[in-house]
């Protein structure tokens, strides 16, 4: 990997190329081939929401048909507003991809590529397994709707049968029974749209948060380092010209900077998404919790609400355990720094080292909303929170 572009194009970065090329997401492609795929896959992503909501109004007989209607729904929002967010924030995107470039080209030594490439061979392994997780998923969801209709003859149903062979609850009027296979075309497009929108979110941000852990891994090796090779009779007040461990250490603390400033990018970049994302996902994922205790003893009505409240789990346990690591490495440098023989460099050196050290004490953080802090100890709150919206909506059950 010796030209920027090539950096983009290799195998660590497969998975969030493809399907944010597949969304129309990828900002090096002209405006004019990424509208031709972004219009129509936020298109079918999010109209399905609007026959939703016509079922809901018009249909909807009790309140376990609500129940299962509302995590549907939910997802259709949270995926809709994933994919308008990116196209809209495509400029930070395109700064972040171009920083990821600059970076391995700034790169001078083996050990600092064998650590970025670690750290990127990582993300990479996370967004295959992302990527097959969430097409399961999808194609568990499909599942019902095709057993249902294997198994019963559409053509004798009742209209609220027919519905149920949908993959989502949906009002299309009384002649859903006569564009019954049209309609089920429209509902696999948008369970298709979905797993595209959210993969290609999300494998952004898993790539973007291994990077920035890989550069501060960067620095903390370059700083862990300083002072090695001096000898008890070093100079305390050398020459500037002259001062190798001071020369270093402010190329650390222009790395560190830059990586700072990196991962208040990714932060500001996904700060609203995540907001949507986390509210949703406890309401939907509480929902989901209270359809599969209704239908324990019928195995075809547990597929799909089992399904999507596995996928919101891991899907939000993802992304709060990724911001956990991005708190975990920002503070690497300073614990770098206490290794390091800082007390074999000169004063000025010592300086710049205290300097990193002030920066490290308020560690990097993703926010949703700018209100929580993303992190393994937050996403047990937010699972707390979750089961308190079960136990009330179960009451009302």
């Amino acid at each position: 990997m010796t030209e920027g572009r090539d950096i983009l194009q290799s195998r660590y970065y497969t998975i969030p190329r493809f399907y944010m090329t597949l969304a129309g997401l990828w900002p090096y492609h002209s405006i004019g081939n990424r509208y031709l795929h972004f219009v129509p896959t936020f298109t079918i992503c999010f109209v399905i929401f609007i026959p939703q909501l016509l079922y809901v109004h018009i249909a909807m007989t009790d309140i376990d048909d609500l129940f299962e209607c509302v995590p549907t729904m939910l997802i259709t929002i949270i995926f809709s507003f994933k994919l308008a967010s990116l196209m809209a924030n495509s400029k930070k995107v395109k700064i972040c991809l171009k920083t990821i470039e600059d970076d391995w080209l700034s790169l001078s030594t083996d050990d600092e590529k064998a650590i970025l490439q670690q750290q990127a061979a990582y993300g990479r392994c996370l967004t295959i397994f992302y990527a097959m997780f969430m097409q399961l998923t999808g194609f568990l969801y499909i599942l019902k709707s095709i057993v249902l209709i294997l198994i019963d003859d559409t053509s004798n149903s009742t209209k609220l049968a027919v519905t149920k062979k949908l993959p989502f609850r949906v009002e299309y009027g009384h002649k859903i029974d006569q564009y019954f296979y049209l309609i089920l075309v429209h509902n696999y497009l948008t369970v298709f749209s979905h797993v595209t929108a959210t993969v290609a979110t999300d494998t952004l941000y898993f790539t973007l948060i291994q990077h920035a852990c890989g550069m501060f891994s960067v620095v903390g090796h370059s700083l862990e380092r300083i002072g090695k090779n001096s000898s008890d009779n070093f100079d305390l007040k050398p020459n500037k010209i002259k001062d190798i461990n001071y020369s270093k250490v402010l190329s650390c603390l222009r790395k560190h900077l830059h990586v700072i400033e990196f991962a208040e990018l990714i932060e500001s970049t996904f700060v609203n998404i995540f907001l949507v994302s986390v509210s949703l996902n406890m309401i939907g994922g509480s929902i989901c919790g209270i359809q599969v205790l209704i239908n324990l003893n019928d195995a075809k009505d547990i597929i799909a609400p089992l399904a999507i409240y596995i996928a919101q789990l891991i899907h939000l346990f993802l992304q709060f355990w990724q911001a956990q690591f991005l708190l975990d490495y920002s503070v690497l440098p300073y614990e770098s720094i206490c290794k390091a023989n800082w007390y074999y460099t000169s004063n000025r050196c010592r300086k710049l080292l205290l300097l990193i050290m002030s920066r490290t004490v308020v560690p990097c953080r993703i926010t949703a909303g700018k209100v929580v802090t993303l992190s393994i100890e937050s996403f047990s709150v937010v699972l707390k929170t979750s089961m308190s919206y079960f136990t009330m909506l179960r009451s009302f059950h």
